[in-house]
């Protein structure tokens, strides 16, 4: 690989704080540009975003449907959450878990390291993770969440991401890489299911 396109070209002479509140910052940046002229760039900084794929020992798995405000549009997602300041992102998905679908799970795995969801106006980072060994407990979703929950098998779920139904960014790749980490691990085939 070249080194030099790997090196920062931009230089930050000034960086100001626009906005503010306890789930984003957005900064504002006095820059020289790559080609040599001033300007300016936003950066959008949140929490750690966390996502789980759940699995049952017939290979279901839960998902969520909420309303997004954003997007103004009802949106399936695998569980997902933002971590506390200071907060593991393994911890905040296993409270996350436990909230949204009243889940424990006793088996974790890691499908991610470090994954940057917009990283051309965003500094969010985020992290995936598969639960299995899962038992029910009592669900406890946050006050402004109004949440459905359903089981589905997980090639359903992955046909969904494939035809659009499921358009997360961070469920469609829980999903892929689940599917990825059980074609590798245990030589599984949702496709054909």
């Amino acid at each position: 690989m070249n080194r030099d396109v790997e090196q920062n070209p931009w230089t930050r002479k000034d960086s100001q704080i626009i906005y503010k509140n306890p789930w984003l910052t957005l900064r504002e940046d006095r820059v020289i540009r790559p080609n040599g002229c001033e300007g300016i760039y936003s950066v959008v900084e949140t929490r750690i975003a966390t996502g789980v794929v759940t699995l049952t020992p017939d290979y279901e798995t839960w998902l969520v449907g909420q309303y997004r405000y954003p997007t103004e549009g009802y949106s399936w997602e695998i569980i997902e959450g933002g971590a506390d300041e200071g907060e593991d992102p393994l911890t905040c998905i296993q409270r996350e878990l436990r909230e949204e679908a009243g889940l424990l799970a006793r088996r974790w795995v890691p499908l991610s390291e470090t994954i940057y969801l917009s990283n051309c106006i965003s500094s969010e980072m985020g992290y995936l993770f598969l639960a299995e060994d899962l038992t029910e407990t009592d669900p406890d979703p946050d006050e402004t969440e109004i949440l459905q929950l359903c089981r589905v098998p997980l090639s359903k779920a992955l046909a969904m991401a494939d035809n659009g139904e499921i358009t997360d960014a961070m469920s469609i790749m829980g999903l892929f890489m689940a599917e990825r980490y059980l074609w590798r691990t245990r030589a599984l085939n949702f496709r054909d299911a």
